[in-house]
């Protein structure tokens, strides 16, 4: 299935400010060069053509196999970018292998990462949980608060590491901040421009002849008081995993309680996707004003305080309902007899990539919006509104 959210796609044509292109499925292979945004989720993932537009992928193993001329955002298990990257590269979990060079900064959190040999990332770097080796050159500040750091290549200015086990090999060219909670290794190798400010439970390290500028001082405001490091991968690791399994519970308790509803609603955004955008955008701009008038009028608090829980709880849950309208959807347009299991895995990995869609800055929000607009009002077309006749019955 080539598109799995096909009102994304219909927004990306109305609206002229950009454009995009979407797949997913448990193999995508991209063979042909993407002039837009590329959004993909599936299985494995392979990249062998230049996209110029930004990348956002979530996938078990994805291959980068050219270049991408703006930035990368990137979500799974196994990640190998073999093309030049022109803007920023962000992820989140899994293994990353950068092999070619990279214009903006990289952002991580959880993971192991790989800068591989006579590769360049021009920008920064930031790290968070996992494992960093960096056999490359890094022209910006790095800042890592990881299990395991080891640096063979360059830092071009300042490092700033705290971890578990810290290992030089490479060159700074700024100052240095280094953290220890377990050891700190410094290698034959090694060359530090800058001043170094350091600690490690043992205290005393043998910097050697690595010291070209500057002196070492042992820093006790750095002192890092957990026995063991474990903290700096496990806590980001688990941000994620009970994240992911709060979205995990919503959707299963959606999707059982009122899978007709979500299975109607999925048709609807196919058959009439700008009726239920106009629906929900009244829905989240309608109700906020209905709660302040229940609340002016005494008689009207009870509703107001009824209207103003659901409508708190359907913000919280919005990319949750998004998700498994969207997995819906889906399942309406390849799948007879829809597995149970099936629709709700599906659901996940679009939640995952509405998480991703939302570090672009403002058009990620603003996409995001469009979507929550439409499966709302999706919803909202399906529910079964009753009133009162004249005569008392229901109509």
């Amino acid at each position: 299935m080539r598109r799995f959210f096909l009102m994304l796609l219909l927004l990306a044509i109305a609206y002229n400010g950009f454009s995009m292109v979407i797949a997913s499925g448990s193999t995508v292979v991209i063979d042909q060069p993407v002039y837009e945004d590329l959004y993909l989720a599936g299985g494995t993932i392979t990249i062998n053509a230049p996209i110029h537009g930004d990348l956002v992928v979530a996938g078990g193993t994805i291959y980068v196999n050219d270049s991408v001329t703006r930035d990368i955002l990137l979500a799974g298990g196994n990640a190998t970018i073999n093309g030049y990257v022109g803007g920023k590269i962000r992820c989140v979990g899994g293994t990353l292998r950068i092999e070619k060079d990279v214009q903006g900064d990289l952002v991580i959190a959880g993971g192991k990462i790989y800068l591989e040999r006579g590769n360049t990332i021009f920008g920064s770097l930031l790290a968070t949980g996992g494992d960093l080796t960096l056999n490359g050159t890094v022209m910006g500040d790095i800042q890592a608060a990881v299990g395991q750091f080891r640096l063979y290549g360059k830092a071009g200015r300042d490092l700033d590491c705290r971890s578990a086990n810290i290992e030089i090999e490479g060159t700074v060219t700024g100052r240095s901040l280094l953290a220890a909670s377990e050891s700190l290794d410094i290698g034959s190798n090694a060359a530090f421009n800058g001043e170094v400010r350091y600690w490690t439970p043992d205290k005393i390290v043998d910097f050697g002849k690595s010291l070209k500028n500057g002196k070492a001082i042992p820093d006790e405001s750095l002192a890092i008081k957990e026995k063991h490091w474990y903290f700096f991968g496990a806590t980001t690791i688990l941000w994620v995993l009970w994240y992911l399994g709060m979205g995990l519970v919503a959707i299963l308790l959606l999707q059982y309680l009122f899978a007709p509803i979500f299975r109607k609603a999925g048709d609807t955004v196919f058959y009439n996707t700008f009726k239920s955008l106009g629906s929900g955008f009244l829905f989240l701009c309608g109700v906020p004003v209905l709660i302040v008038l229940s609340f002016i009028t005494l008689v009207g608090v009870p509703l107001g305080l009824v209207l103003l829980f659901g409508y708190i709880m359907a913000l919280l849950l919005c990319s949750s309902i998004v998700s498994v309208v969207a997995a819906n959807w889906l399942n309406n347009r390849g799948e007879v007899n829809p597995k149970f299991r099936s629709l709700i895995w599906k659901a996940v990995g679009i939640f995952i990539l509405l998480r991703l869609i939302l570090f672009t800055p403002f058009l990620g929000w603003f996409l995001f919006l469009l979507l929550v607009c439409i499966a709302f009002g999706a919803i909202l077309l399906n529910i079964k509104w009753r009133r009162q006749s004249p005569a008392g019955k229901n109509s």
